[in-house]
């Protein structure tokens, strides 16, 4: 899921892209002994594409109807759903470009509403959520729903939620253990946002947070029945955002920040480090620092969240963009964009990709990529734990110019993190 549901595309300022190769030419980057290695999945476009459940490290041949869970599903400019399949013991792509079983036509591609489709897990196997446009209609906010494809006897079987139009951008819970998972989604005006349970999928429930947020960055609470959003308190007048939670089973909304710095995303997860206590990650000071708190008990002996790591970007590339995390062999980690610019969506500027830990004794940051002689744009990083370990993968363009607006396709590509093969349990 892209960290930004909206944008609008923004031409490059003139000379943008030769100020961002100037940065990184003196960057500690371009002075590195060995350029890492990236490897090209493909040459085809695949946009925002997103993982089934196969990505924490855990391959089920059976699931799916024997599809297995080593799936990825994205739409593509023209509004068709593929699902793919990752090689899980080497990471290729199969087929490259992605076009292995369409599953439904005319839905929203990533541009409309600045999302592509996501994977919900339950006990009963994968399903695709996504934003579908009534058929041979006008593509508008007022023609999408939120679509649904469930495999059935071997077969992806798209369907339409009841009732669900002007919806868009839903997302599925994710826990493969659940008998009854759930799905949150937004008006596609972002006036307001809902969930439904998939034990009366026709039932829509409204969440009480339209005040705080939009929409932007909500994103489920593995292992729960949580949302957590950032958001403003409209009574506040400073209008910061700060870091909520939303919890579907009794309603209750809770603020966890409370700081004059402004918050951007949220990311809550166990994390083995403590025990499997669930801690989380937030971006601030105008995405220039990763915070991750834990729960801890102060002087006072009443546990509240804390800041216990602050990551810091390299001096040549001081913003953080798509931050996403990961547990692997009793470790979380946080993989990035780091970039010269604080234009999301300038794709005139190139960008890399870089690591943390959560241990706050431990510095250990790393660059993923610090190639500078063939200036790109990485972005949309996804993570995948292969047979070999975790692989993150992530689009790369040619950057933009004032001929090519938007950059030019160079593929999807990955990264191999280095932290070695899961251990076996």
């Amino acid at each position: 899921m892209n960290d930004q549901y909206s944008f609008r595309r923004r031409r490059p300022a003139a000379g943008a892209a030769f100020l961002a190769l100037a940065c990184l030419a003196l960057s500690p980057l371009s002075r590195a002994a060995t350029t890492l290695p990236e490897v090209q999945v493909t040459k085809s476009p695949i946009p925002d594409y997103e993982f089934d459940s196969a990505r924490n490290g855990k391959y089920c041949a059976s699931c799916n109807g024997g599809m297995g869970n080593s799936l990825f599903a994205f739409t593509g400019a023209d509004g068709k759903l593929w699902v793919g399949t990752v090689d899980f013991q080497t990471g290729a792509f199969y087929p490259p470009d992605g076009h292995g079983v369409l599953v439904d036509t005319e839905t929203a591609p990533v541009a409309d509403f600045g999302n592509g489709p996501e994977w919900m897990s339950g006990a009963s196997g994968s399903r695709i959520v996504y934003t579908r446009y009534v058929t041979g209609s006008t593509h508008s906010e007022s023609t999408a729903q939120i679509g649904m494809a469930t495999m059935v006897n071997g077969t992806w079987t798209p369907s339409v939620l009841p009732n669900s139009l002007g919806r868009a951008t839903p997302d599925g819970s994710k826990d493969d253990s659940d008998t009854n998972p759930r799905i949150n989604y937004i008006s596609a005006d972002k006036s307001a946002l809902f969930w439904r349970q998939m034990s009366a999928p026709g039932v829509e429930v409204t969440m009480p947070i339209a005040d705080l947020t939009g929409g932007n960055s909500r994103r489920w609470v593995p292992g729960t029945r949580k949302i957590i959003f950032q958001g403003h308190n409209p009574s506040d007048a400073r209008l910061v955002d700060q870091v909520y939670t939303y919890d579907t089973d009794s309603g209750a909304v809770e603020q966890l920040t409370f700081d004059a710095v402004g918050k951007y995303g949220a990311f809550m997860w166990k994390a083995p480090e403590y025990g499997n206590e669930y801690v989380f990650f937030t971006m601030a000071d105008f995405r220039r620092k990763i915070l991750v708190y834990r729960k801890i008990a102060g002087t006072d002996g009443v546990k509240r969240w804390t800041v216990i790591k602050t990551i810091t970007p390299p001096t040549k590339l001081p913003y953080f963009w798509s931050p996403e995390v990961f547990t692997h062999n009793g470790r979380s980690y946080i993989f990035t964009v780091v970039s010269p610019s604080n234009q999301f969506w300038d794709k005139s500027y190139p960008t890399h990709l870089a690591i943390s830990g959560i241990d706050p004794l431990k510095q250990n940051f790393k660059m993923l990529t610090n190639d500078t002689t063939k200036p790109r744009v990485r972005l949309d990083p996804e993570y995948f734990i292969t047979a070999k370990g975790p692989f993150i993968y992530y689009n790369r363009l040619v950057p933009a110019t004032t001929e090519y607006p938007d950059g030019v396709n160079d593929g999807v590509w990955y990264v191999d993190t280095g932290l070695g093969a899961p251990l076996s349990k």
